[in-house]
């Protein structure tokens, strides 16, 4: 009895790092295809899960992509995957799974579709704000969540509700909860990067400096803030 604990343990362990070590190059990837900004490789990472698979990381793996197509203004690739994404996380809302994140997360994929053609502003506008609000009620805890809430607060123009201070203090909040995760993936560079520009847009140049020191201090790679935002804020000061 005493060896089939023992057997049953190591398969646990075994069957555990196999899976933990998946989550990482899964992980591994998104993280890659952020900073190279490389359409191939945000595809290559959605590839990774079947299509059977319902889980927070695909649909994070959706948002990144298109939230990459933005970069380099490409439309034609956002129109090819965005029904696929809203569909996605319209289905997880309906299990109940991660309930919070995938609202945010199609809150802010209508804030894209806004940027691409803004003439759909009056019909998305207002469900892009719905869905943020009622993501901050399912869980204002949540890291992606309050991420999103600064994405949201920091475009918004302030005529419809937008706050770029207010913007600042949810990335803060948003930092703090992947601090306290332990999480230092693309979304966390991500986030460090928005509130960073939510510093400069209120005249905070040298908070906005730390910030990007910061970021650069983590991952020495990050090109968007080593040779645009970095720059910018000390041309700034």
């Amino acid at each position: 009895m005493k060896n089939l604990r023992i057997v049953l343990v190591v398969v646990f362990v075994v069957i555990f790092n196999a899976q933990f070590s998946n989550a990482q190059k899964k992980d591994s990837l998104m993280y890659q295809a952020y900073l190279l900004s490389s359409e191939s490789l945000w595809e290559s990472a959605l590839n990774q899960y079947s299509s059977d698979v319902w889980s927070l990381d695909k649909a994070v793996a959706y948002y990144g992509l298109l939230n990459n197509t933005m970069v380099h203004s490409n439309e034609d690739k956002f129109d090819e995957y965005v029904d696929q994404a809203l569909d996605y996380l319209e289905a997880m809302e309906q299990k109940g799974l991660h309930t919070a994140e995938v609202i945010a997360m199609r809150s802010s994929i209508y804030g894209f579709i806004m940027a691409y053609s803004p003439w759909k502003g009056m019909y998305y506008g207002p469900k892009s704000s719905d869905a943020i609000e009622s993501a901050l009620k399912t869980n204002s805890e949540s890291s992606i969540v309050k991420m999103v809430s600064g994405i949201s607060l920091f475009y918004t123009p302030e005529s419809f509700g937008g706050d770029k201070k207010a913007a600042v203090e949810a990335f803060q909040q948003s930092l703090d909860l992947y601090e306290e995760q332990e999480y230092d993936g693309w979304l966390y560079l991500n986030t460090l990067a928005n509130l960073g520009k939510a510093h400069q847009a209120v005249g905070q140049n040298q908070e906005a400096i730390k910030v990007y020191e910061k970021a650069l201090a983590i991952e020495p790679n990050f090109r968007w803030v080593s040779s645009k935002l970095l720059p910018d804020a000390k041309s700034s000061k």
